[in-house]
């Protein structure tokens, strides 16, 4: 079964404490929507509404409270752990803000490491090619703590392709890192994208956002907005100034009297 098909979910509900009605939060709440295989698509809103729980649902490192989400073919939620570990390892790619290289192993190691797990042949050779697709064949044996952050980040995203997966999750991708080195990034995640890789991306960075096709805008677990990704930062910044001028003028009327 080919697992470049579409994303879907539908009435996706993640709630913690759910047994607990005194804590519990619904983190997703009854959210639905498709991604095309080969479109990139930012995910934005404020903190805590529900951006990172919906990420980790689709990369599959955790499961929904209710509603059905569907990677290719397969229903999710039918898969057992084991199921799951495999289409980690083989289908997705993730990419963190804080890079998550193991500190004693070089780049080249740290790329490898996914398909020592599979037991994949070849893996060397793999993790060579990989380093070299991101511009860091020159830095393979070299330790994280002697890369730059930028270079960090291209190792981290050798580490996510090497087992040549149909789509990258990334997790603030660009967070821990200059303007400058953000751009470099940015531009090698767009070059993968156009190559046919699917990209899905928590960001707060608007000027990502706003790089990519397609945007969901999410606010207290649902999403408000779903569009082109210029459309939806354009209502995102709006609806952002209203709120900032409404909680501002009691104050003002108060320093008017």
């Amino acid at each position: 079964m080919s697992m470049r098909a579409p994303i879907a979910v539908e009435s996706l509900v993640k709630v913690y404490n759910p047994h607990r009605p005194e804590l519990a939060v619904r983190a997703v709440d009854d959210i639905s929507f498709v991604v095309e295989a080969g479109q990139s698509v930012a995910i934005i809103g404020p903190s805590g509404c529900g951006k990172s729980t919906l990420l980790n649902i689709l990369g599959c490192l955790d499961r929904p409270t209710g509603g059905r989400y569907w990677l290719g073919e397969r229903d999710v939620a039918q898969l057992d752990d084991d199921e799951l570990a495999a289409v980690r390892n083989q289908h997705i790619g993730f990419v963190f803000q804080s890079f998550n290289l193991l500190p004693r192993m070089s780049a080249l190691e740290n790329v490898e490491l996914p398909l020592l797990y599979a037991s994949r042949p070849r893996s060397r050779d793999a993790a060579i090619s990989a380093l070299a697709r991101v511009g860091l064949a020159e830095r393979a044996h070299h330790l994280p703590n002697e890369m730059s952050g930028g270079q960090k980040q291209r190792v981290a995203i050798a580490r996510a392709l090497v087992t040549e997966p149909s789509m990258l999750l990334c997790d603030e991708p660009t967070g821990a890192l200059d303007s400058r080195t953000s751009r470099d990034v940015l531009g090698l995640l767009q070059r993968l994208n156009d190559e046919g890789t699917t990209i899905v991306m928590v960001t707060h960075d608007l000027v990502v956002a706003r790089s990519l096709h397609r945007a969901l805008h999410m606010r207290d677990g649902r999403i408000v907005d779903d569009g082109p990704s210029a459309v939806v930062v354009d209502n995102f910044i709006h609806l952002s100034e209203e709120e900032a001028c409404k909680s501002e003028r009691p104050s003002a009327q108060l320093g008017a009297r």
